[in-house]
């Protein structure tokens, strides 16, 4: 680029295309993190404002830890262990969940209401068996490497002016150790989250102090809704939902106006 003509005006777009990349993909990374946050907890829903400006300056403190001398070496340490076995942890318990929790057959049945086609039988026997069976291998063999070989990272020496592998020290495994946890514990922390409060619910519904919660999905259904049932209420929806704009019709009056468009079509094609 420096051999352009105008390279400083080529350098300056070039570096804004990367600045808007950059910014692009920070929207996406926040919105994941604040929505779950402001939909779970109810304060922080309230001070929508807030919760961006202090999670944008909690994040800028944490990356300057990466623009410091030594900061490619973080980089390199959180790029290879705090997404590597916690990705593979994460995509174990999703097989696990999908396929034998929720059930592979309902899945499908799911991807056939919603794409109008069931998927090939095989996609099944890949998720409950094939993919699960890789990945727990796959992790087995690199939690295995890990013991067996102590993690090392690359440096430059400076007085040899050549790179050198170095074992990580003590203090650097212990924050290995905390990534992979952090990012791999909030699932399994979830999942038993979950099942202890479903088996609460059933004691005190069995106790007459409340009922737990009736399922309400069992399996999708291809099965089309009443029409007119549909519209009454799309119709008291839309009356309930705050801020409506359009003015309130007769429900009756409003199911007939689809019957009237069929006829003006049918007058049009001079059925």
């Amino acid at each position: 680029m420096a051999l352009f003509p105008g390279s400083p005006f080529w350098s300056t777009l070039f570096f804004l295309m990367l600045l808007n990349l950059g910014l692009s993909t920070m929207f996406g990374n926040m919105q994941g993190i604040l929505t779950p946050l402001m939909d779970n907890f109810k304060l922080l829903g309230r001070h929508k404002t807030l919760l961006t400006v202090f999670t944008c300056a909690l994040g800028f403190l944490i990356g300057l830890l990466f623009t410091q001398r030594c900061g490619n070496y973080f980089v390199m340490m959180f790029d290879d262990y705090s997404a590597t076995l916690p990705l593979i942890i994460v995509v174990i318990f999703e097989a696990i969940s999908v396929s034998w929790v929720y059930g592979a057959d309902r899945f499908l049945d799911d991807i056939e209401v919603m794409l109008q086609w069931r998927p090939p039988v095989v996609y099944k026997y890949m998720w409950k068996y094939v993919c699960l069976v890789s990945m727990i291998g796959l992790l087995g063999a690199s939690l295995v490497r890990m013991f067996v070989k102590r993690p090392t990272y690359t440096a430059w020496n400076h007085s040899t002016a050549e790179e050198m592998t170095l074992e990580y020290p003590g203090w650097a495994l212990v924050l290995l150790t905390m990534l992979i946890l952090i990012a791999s514990l909030p699932i399994p922390i979830g999942y038993a989250h979950s099942l202890l409060k479903t088996r609460l619910g059933r004691t005190r519904g069995e106790d007459g102090e409340c009922k737990p919660e009736r399922e309400r999905y069992t399996k999708c259904d291809t099965a089309e809704p009443n029409d007119a049932r549909r519209r009454t209420l799309s119709i008291e929806d839309n009356e309930n939902r705050p801020g409506a704009s359009f003015l309130p019709i007769d429900i009756d009056r409003y199911q007939l106006l689809p019957q009237q468009e069929e006829v003006e079509d049918e007058e049009d094609t001079g059925v």
